[in-house]
């Protein structure tokens, strides 16, 4: 009998180890399982704040894009305005050069506004 009793006691502790080996490890798995579920919320709102970045950076990209087209029609009519305007000087030194100068009306006008 004194066999069976320390079998018993042997039992009894493995069992009580084992039930708190037990509790430690689902004390553990809980633990884990709170924190992966914290750490996943954690990854999916930096997803959604990676997509809004993704977002706002497209969007300003195609405002860039829409501005430097602008520009660059811009830079064409300022050219070519700056070519109107010299070939409208070159017109006006020529009308200058034909009409006020070498003409008989020309020296007429200085003339009477000279007075």
């Amino acid at each position: 009998m004194s066999i069976f009793v320390t079998e018993d006691k042997k039992y009894d502790q493995l069992s009580i180890t084992l039930e708190s080996i037990k509790q430690f490890i689902e004390t553990e798995l809980n633990a884990k399982q709170a924190q992966i579920t914290r750490l996943q919320h954690l990854v999916d709102e930096l997803r959604k704040e990676l997509e809004e970045s993704q977002l706002k950076v497209e969007s300003k990209e195609r405002q860039l894009q829409h501005i430097v087209q602008l520009n660059e029609g811009n830079k064409q009519l300022i050219n070519k305005l700056l070519g109107d305007i010299s070939k409208m000087q070159n017109d006006l030194d020529w009308y200058r050069r034909t009409y006020e100068k070498r003409s008989f009306l020309g020296v007429i006008r200085q003339k009477i506004f000279n007075k």
